[in-house]
């Protein structure tokens, strides 16, 4: 009894800090492209909140980056679960030091460092670095998540933490949304998709025929917060029988993308709600997703009324339930229909050719056939290509290749442009390759020998120096300094176009004697430049 107690007790997680715990985003909430992958704690919008290992274990992993998890911290467990701890302000001193070693090491700010059992162990309740607003962080938060370490299948930190809050308020639907099959089904007579809200469920008549899936836009909310969140539990139940279910828990980083399958993409895009469907594409394989034989769609084959119910819930089991009728009401159905120059792209194609333009599409990129409409205008360097002219976005990357039209000083100056913004690529034998993860795009193939801007701002401290740097095309890629030939760490100050060095806090020592900095920039079609002072200290 008192071994199985003490095992028991290894396996408990406490708080990352030490108040009272409210919530800016909770774990599953779709995003574009991506489901939030953890809980997002509130740090009453202060930075230098001190945060605390939820557990015994070892820093396995730190990043140093602009995007995405800013400063992360990787705490890995002996229960088979590694924690994540995102935009940070700074890390502990003993994590610290250890970072910039790495970082003078390898002569970059920007950093992924890996750490042996060994190096760095941390007990429970350790502090193990201080809350920020790095990275793509909106506003000063600790991003906490728990992943199992062999597959880093993302799991909601809730499971882990059973008191880290309290809430006693359930989810609320704001809309229902009808989903006609195309070719196969239509709702109240139209084979288009059509919105309803909660409010109206009693004195609207549904009717329908043939296959129709079904879709909610709801949010969750907890007591003392403004905020909404995502729903973790939402069932569907036609004439009581059980057709959809989610448990939005345990989503395979790989199947991120999926959530603009199961998400109304084109909905957000417009309105910015996502209704999530209580349907699954054909090739969505998120495993939290469950349904009948016909993939949550319903089948309205009989002149009858239909009972429609759906339950939602949240992880602390607070319960709202929504009834609708929908009248079985025989009806023509409509084959699917094209506009002119329209093209229905199965979601198994492999690929769309045009003259200088091949588009590679690997099996699982589509959840869905989709409706494209090609047109191509002249390019500089190629012609310019949009096979959608809306966002389709992907759930694995694309091969794009496009022939390049004109000779070139450089052919390694050469990038493809997604409505503008460089995608980057590679040029080869006479077409430029990248790889796409939107094909509703306009494409072109741009040159790019413009080198960086580097511009020295005021600044009357000694010793301190900061430098914006400027790329308008393919963006900055590096930058690296050094005083009399010594490397020295410049940092990005926060989500600006600057970078700052304090000598004080590099190796270089005061002497009184005049030093030279040199500072490159590079950007990412490997155009450089070069900014040269000189200095006494």
């Amino acid at each position: 009894m008192l071994i199985a107690n003490f095992l028991l007790a290894a396996l408990t997680f406490i708080s990352p800090v030490k108040y009272d715990v409210s919530l800016a985003g909770n774990f599953g909430e779709p995003r574009p492209n991506h489901f939030h992958g953890g809980l997002d704690i509130k740090t009453q919008r202060e930075e230098g909140k001190p945060v605390h290992a939820v557990g015994d274990g070892f820093v396995c992993r730190v990043t140093v980056s602009t995007t995405g998890y800013g400063n992360a911290v990787y705490v890995r467990h002996p229960d088979g679960h590694t924690t994540v701890y995102a935009h940070l302000q700074r890390f502990a001193p003993a994590i610290e030091a250890k970072v910039k070693k790495w970082q003078y090491e390898h002569h970059s700010w920007a950093a992924d460092v890996s750490f042996k059992a060994t190096d760095c162990p941390v007990s429970q309740g350790q502090v193990i670095a201080l809350s920020g607003n790095t990275g793509s962080s909106m506003g000063p938060h600790l991003h906490l998540e728990f992943h199992q370490s062999d597959t880093w299948d993302l799991f909601d930190p809730l499971e882990f933490i059973p008191s880290l809050l309290r809430d006693g308020k359930a989810p609320e639907v704001h809309g229902f949304m009808a989903y006609p099959i195309a070719g196969k089904g239509v709702f109240c007579g139209k084979p288009s998709k059509m919105r309803f809200k909660p409010s109206a469920l009693d004195s609207v008549r549904l009717e329908a025929w043939g296959e129709v899936g079904f879709g909610i836009f709801a949010d969750d909310y907890m007591e003392d917060s403004p905020n909404f969140y995502g729903i973790r539990h939402t069932t569907l139940y036609v004439d009581d029988k059980e057709v959809f279910k989610s448990d939005v828990n345990g989503i395979p980083v790989k199947s991120n993308r999926m959530v603009n399958s199961w998400g109304d993409y084109d909905e957000y895009r417009k309105e910015k709600h996502w209704y999530l469907k209580s349907f699954v594409d054909p090739g969505n394989t998120l495993p939290f997703l469950h349904t009948d034989a016909n993939r949550g769609i319903v089948r309205f084959d009989q002149e009858r009324d239909y009972h429609i119910r759906y339950e939602l819930s949240d992880y602390f089991g607070n319960v709202v339930t929504y009834r609708f009728v929908v009248k079985g009401c025989r009806m023509e159905i409509p084959p699917r229909q094209l506009a002119e120059g329209e093209i229905l792209m199965k979601h198994d194609e492999s690929s769309f050719v045009q003259q200088g333009f091949n588009l590679s599409i690997p099996q699982g990129a589509l959840a869905d056939d989709v409706v494209i409409s090609p047109r191509d205008s002249i390019g500089t360097y190629a012609r310019a290509r949009q096979i959608s002219r809306k966002s389709l976005p992907l759930l694995v990357p694309a091969q794009l290749s496009m022939s390049v039209s004109r000779q070139v000083d450089d052919v390694n100056k050469l990038y493809i442009a997604a409505d503008g913004h460089s995608i980057g690529g590679e040029y080869q034998n006479g077409w430029v390759v990248a790889p796409v993860l939107d094909i509703g795009q306009m494409f072109s193939v741009e040159y790019d020998d413009e080198p960086p801007h580097i511009e020295r701002t005021d600044d009357t401290r000694e010793g301190v120096f900061v430098l914006q740097v400027e790329d308008k095309e393919t963006g900055v890629a590096s930058v690296e300094a050094a005083v009399d030939g010594r490397f020295v760490l410049f940092a990005p100050v926060g989500h600006t176009k600057r970078y700052t060095c304090q000598l004080k806090n590099t190796p270089i020592r005061r002497t009184g004697k005049m030093r030279t900095l040199t500072f490159q920039a590079r950007d990412n079609r490997g155009n450089q430049s070069v900014y040269t002072t000189t200095f006494k200290y």
